[in-house]
């Protein structure tokens, strides 16, 4: 599936959810991996998104505390 992060795609296995995202985005644009646990996400409405939250194909997160 794919999600959009920060208007960039990501392309991750079905059934992931936003903090395994966040680690392949963070792995991807060379980020401290360490950093992960502390990023705040919100929705395309700005709902902030718990770490364990599912994601579904095509949805749009964006990373608030880069």
């Amino acid at each position: 599936m794919i999600i959009k992060v920060n208007d960039c795609r990501i392309r991750i296995f079905h059934g992931a959810t936003v903090g395994d995202v966040l680690l392949r985005y963070a792995v991807r644009n060379g980020l401290n991996i360490n950093l992960v646990k502390s990023f705040s996400v919100t929705d395309r409405w700005g709902h902030v998104l718990d770490h364990e939250a599912p994601l579904s194909n095509k949805q749009i997160i964006k990373i608030v505390n880069l």
